[in-house]
């Protein structure tokens, strides 16, 4: 029997006529547990897509229903849901969040003619293994780790330096490919560690640091174990500089960390196409109460994306809008060009490294402290 993981929730706008046709599109995230905030924004920029469209017609004609479902970003769970999404009769789904997740569920999906667009799964493997029907919107981890080995080559010639991972496939897969990024200049790792995700302290590690007489560490992970290493660093007496990826995009990574915060390095993938119109975006999805919502606005261009697509194809046969996504066609849409590869990788997205540092107002932020691309 298939897991049902939670209720089917509509999350279109509420229409005053009764539709002659739906498309139903899967939305599926961790919608609870550690990554539950994540799963909001998911879902909150699927509610905006969806109400834009069905205000326009909905996809070539027919109106957008939304099923979210909750895979706590569980491989297994996320299989489980792949299944239940296929009995329901999805066109399309928008997720998953995690790459093992999206991984787990991809071939379920290209099985039953399922087109999926990632709003945040970035490991190569999602794209390289060649599916049909697989895309994503964030730029690849590969691009992350080269763009944050390049510069520890740079400014750290002669450095100690430590690698440290969360233990998961997006953590590991980040600190291997910085470490082959160094180790192919001639720098190799003094220290190489992983550490186990949900702990109060970090204070082993942190003394083995020390111990090391560390200049920079890189960590591949989260905000929230990246925020307690860093604090615990500073509290110690360790100025080493602090470079990790896009997993401590999130408000709560100055939060956590405090003042430690300050100077930290991020790649994170650069803002893309007209500032104007992104910014309007943003403005609306942030009154929807999704604050530095990352992933509300990709989920909200990955709907987009299908929208157009769909437009352009002269049909809701998704096997015929991936061909066409494929191909390398051009969407104009509110953040600018998009378009992706013969792989499914947005052709458009691109790494920067930022600086995490207080602004005016005192808040630690890293828009607009570009460090390099």
């Amino acid at each position: 029997m298939i897991l049902r993981i939670c209720a089917v929730v509509a999350l279109a706008a509420t229409f005053t006529h009764q539709a002659v046709a739906e498309i139903r599109i899967g939305v599926v995230g961790p919608m609870t547990g550690v990554f539950a905030p994540y799963g909001a924004q998911m879902a909150g920029g699927a509610a905006q897509a969806a109400t834009a469209i069905n205000s326009r017609g909905g996809i070539n004609g027919e109106q957008v229903e939304l099923v979210a479902l909750d895979d706590l970003s569980d491989p297994a769970r996320a299989e489980a849901i792949a299944r239940n999404l296929v009995e329901q009769d999805v066109a399309a789904v928008i997720g998953h969040f995690t790459t093992g997740a999206s991984n787990a569920a991809a071939p379920i999906y290209a099985d039953a003619g399922i087109l999926m667009i990632s709003p945040a799964s970035t490991d190569p493997t999602l794209t390289d293994r060649g599916l049909w029907n697989v895309f994503r919107i964030p730029p690849r981890d590969d691009l992350q780790a080269e763009l944050a080995g390049r510069h520890i080559v740079r400014q750290y010639a002669g450095g100690r330096i430590a690698l440290v991972h969360d233990k998961s496939a997006y953590g590991k897969g980040l600190a291997d490919g910085v470490r082959q990024v160094i180790n192919a200049s001639g720098l190799n790792d003094v220290l190489y560690a992983g550490i186990d995700v949900g702990e109060s302290s970090y204070a082993a590690f942190v003394a083995s640091l020390a111990e090391a007489d560390i200049d920079v560490v890189y960590f591949g992970g989260l905000h929230a174990e990246a925020a307690i290493i860093l604090r615990e660093m500073r509290q110690r007496g360790i100025e080493a500089e602090f470079i990790a990826g896009d997993g401590i995009l999130s408000p709560e990574f100055p939060v956590r960390a405090g003042g430690a915060a300050e100077g930290a390095l991020m790649t994170a993938a650069l803002e893309h196409g007209d500032e104007e119109a992104r910014s309007g975006l943003m403005r609306g999805l942030e009154e929807s109460g999704l604050s530095g919502g990352r992933y509300a606005l990709n989920t909200f261009i990955a709907l987009r994306v299908l929208e157009e697509a769909a437009a352009l194809a002269g049909t809701n046969d998704m096997t015929e809008i991936a061909r066409l996504l494929r191909a390398g066609e051009t969407l104009q849409l509110e953040i600018g060009p998009v378009s992706f590869d013969a792989k499914g990788d947005a052709a458009f997205a691109e790494f920067g490294l930022f600086r995490w540092q207080a602004g005016e107002s005192g808040f630690v932020d890293y828009r607009d402290n570009l460090v390099a691309r």
